[in-house]
């Protein structure tokens, strides 16, 4: 280390304004993601969101040379396999399978499932942590969780709509990935600023959706053929662009910004309100219907997340809980 005395700088304290800016940016453009998601991975899922991810990534690596944060040395074997299995966990598992399930089931309830992702985390931490025993209100709170993922295929709770089983799996996938991809980011090995791992994780994610989508095209012919016989239009592209800008971009900004200056309790009632958001959304634009069984199912859910929030405090809060549109 240096000689040199450090001199901390003075942090100005956040305006009530930009707060409210803010949480509003993670409110509310979060959590209609799903809805735009679901429209745009109509033309292919694995190849816009690709498309998507590989765009923001090299924005973002422009905002970092801007901000002075971009080094030589980040740029190295190790931290390109970091940034790449953090993206494959976030980008082709977590948001490729929201992509994937926004085909057969209704962007609030895949908006929904999201919050169980917590529930991944309680076990990663239980598998790393051996010494660590959870207490009984957090058995409580995973077993609410998964209750809520089973009511979503109960037929007998005055909702005539069935949930599809395919796309319960891939939501159960896909927030599996995005816990494996948050653990791992924790880990040593990438980037200094979070800016340009963020960057990486997008450019690395966003090549390995590229990769999958050709697998996923040669069994199904819903990628490349899809998108040929069903080009974007110009609305797709701005719904798109909205995922890149604002979603990707703009959302992240404003939750760095947040975990920085505002108490991590706070900042994570975000894994409440973007379900909420979604689901009203999806009934406003799309007709999504809003019956028994998802009232059920958020209440229990929702619950069960609550439960393992108060009963493990901020510890459980270090992690990014829900699927967004990172």
């Amino acid at each position: 280390m240096s000689a040199t005395a450090y001199t901390p700088a003075i942090v100005p304290t956040p305006t009530a304004l930009r707060t409210t800016i803010a949480y509003t940016a993670v409110y509310v453009i979060w959590g209609s993601t799903y809805l735009v998601i679901k429209l745009v991975s109509q033309h292919g899922a694995f190849v816009m969101a690709a498309a998507r991810f590989l765009v923001a990534g090299v924005l973002l690596l422009a905002i970092a040379r801007w901000q002075g944060v971009l080094r030589r040395t980040d740029f190295t074997t190790r931290s390109w396999t970091h940034a790449a299995i953090v993206g494959a966990c976030l980008m082709l598992l977590g948001n490729g399978g929201v992509a994937i399930a926004t085909g057969t089931i209704d962007s609030g309830i895949v908006a929904l499932m999201t919050a169980i992702t917590p529930l991944w985390l309680v076990g990663f931490d239980g598998l790393m942590h051996r010494s660590h025993r959870q207490s009984k209100w957090v058995w409580l709170g995973i077993a609410l969780g998964f209750a809520g993922v089973a009511v979503l295929k109960l037929d007998s709770i005055g909702d005539t709509n069935a949930v599809s089983t395919a796309g319960v799996f891939v939501m159960l996938v896909a927030t599996l990935g995005w816990a494996l991809g948050s653990v791992w980011s924790k880990r040593p090995g990438g980037a200094h600023s979070p800016v340009t791992a963020t960057a990486m994780q997008m450019l690395a994610g966003g090549a390995v959706l590229a990769v999958a989508s050709i697998p996923k095209e040669l069994a199904f012919h819903d990628e490349w053929t899809l998108l040929a016989h069903n080009p974007p239009t110009l609305t797709t592209l701005w719904q798109w662009s909205y995922l890149v800008v604002l979603g990707s971009l703009c959302g992240f900004t404003a939750y760095i910004w947040l975990l920085r200056n505002q108490p991590a309790v706070r900042v994570a009632t975000y894994a409440y309100v973007n379900p909420v958001v979604a689901i009203l959304l999806g009934w406003l634009l799309l007709s999504e219907p809003i019956g028994m069984r998802t009232i059920y199912a958020s209440a229990l859910m929702l619950g069960g997340v609550g439960v393992i929030q108060l009963a493990r405090g901020r510890k459980m809060l270090s992690f990014r809980a829900p699927i967004s549109a990172e």
